[in-house]
């Protein structure tokens, strides 16, 4: 008796656990299948906000109109334009999790024609939260740029990677959103520095150098104080590295003599330098026509001697140590009292 109960009771318990399975395992929902009410995902026809799984969501849908992601991608888009990457674009389509109609789990998006991996990421109550990495179309697998979210805001280091060495071609950290600590530019090619600076608190707060790309050329000079120039500043010819214009500022407005190379006749800056301007604290003062042919000795004097300690600091700590704007000022206040590196 209690075999054949067994034996009937046995199919009915295999159907029942299958029907429980179904109800409690996640749905899953194609987007084309869903509607988005006040921000918020439902199936179409439903009353309650969708939470399971969506796919063949199109990326354009969930990312470029985010504010949280836009910094992100802006900062893609304006490294590749200075390094002269192409910035292309495929469509893609993205499997993810929603919880109460807001995104929220891992996400993964693909182009549509060949499958290749373009962006994973993840949301935490509709908000971007932890690894974000992007891959360029059409190379499976190959990273392109990485950074991390917390709570909806870049948090931590972000790198891109060249498309054709795949070296580090941008490195930079972010502290809730904001800049902090090194940023720095290499060409794909040559892994040579292109850009170098430092931030505090999301301001420029050092040294900010930049190189003739894929070359040893200095083309920039500056330093910046809590995000405003203070000191010299010297911008140098691309192709031949003579300097070609000189300034001083003092926190934000030039203060002092601006020297200029006279030209030749390629075009090009000569070794021959004048003044051209002169300002106090922001306004321009008119020249003495006697000064105007010569330039300021004691300020390019006091920039040689800034230099050859810039020069003594790279030899002693290495290229990659950054010269905050302290140590420049600390330096140019010494060279201006006569006190020379030795």
């Amino acid at each position: 008796m209690k075999q054949t109960l067994k034996a009937l009771i046995a199919p009915c318990m295999a159907v029942a656990t299958t029907f429980l399975l179904a109800a409690c395992s996640p749905s899953t929902l194609d987007f084309r299948n869903a509607e988005i009410v006040d921000g918020k995902i439902f199936r179409a026809g439903a009353d309650k906000p969708y939470s399971g799984h969506l796919t063949n969501v199109p990326e354009r849908s969930i990312l470029p109109l985010r504010q949280d992601y836009a910094a992100y991608a802006q900062t893609i888009s304006s490294i590749s334009l200075e390094l002269g990457i192409p910035d292309t674009y495929y469509m893609a389509f993205c499997d993810v999790d929603a919880k109460d109609g807001v995104l929220h789990g891992r996400a993964v998006c693909r182009t549509t024609r060949d499958q290749f991996l373009t962006q994973e990421m993840g949301f935490d109550k509709g908000v971007l939260d932890g690894r974000i990495k992007t891959y360029f179309p059409g190379k499976e697998g190959k990273l392109a740029a990485e950074a991390t979210y917390d709570n909806g805001v870049l948090d931590g280091d972000m790198t891109m990677y060249g498309p054709e060495s795949g070296r580090k071609i941008y490195q930079a950290s972010l502290k809730g959103g904001k800049l902090q600590g090194k940023q720095e530019m290499f060409d794909d090619k040559s892994g040579k520095l292109v850009f170098r600076t430092a931030y505090s608190k999301g301001n420029v707060d050092s040294e900010i150098v930049r190189y003739a790309q894929g070359t040893d050329r200095l083309t920039y000079r500056a330093r910046m104080v809590g995000g405003l120039k203070d000191g010299i500043e010297e911008e140098y010819d691309v192709f031949s590295g003579k300097l070609s214009v000189r300034r001083e500022w003092k926190m934000g407005k030039l203060h002092g003599d601006v020297v200029a190379a006279t030209r030749g006749d390629d075009g090009g800056p000569t070794d021959e330098l004048k003044i051209v301007d002169r300002y106090d604290n922001g306004v321009r003062v008119p020249l003495a026509p006697a000064l105007t042919p010569a330039p300021s000795n004691a300020a390019l004097n006091v920039q040689g001697c800034v230099d050859a300690r810039v020069v003594a600091f790279r030899v002693q700590h290495g290229e990659d140590e950054v010269i905050t704007a302290d140590q420049l000022g600390e330096w140019e206040a010494e060279c201006r009292s006569g006190k020379r590196p030795g």
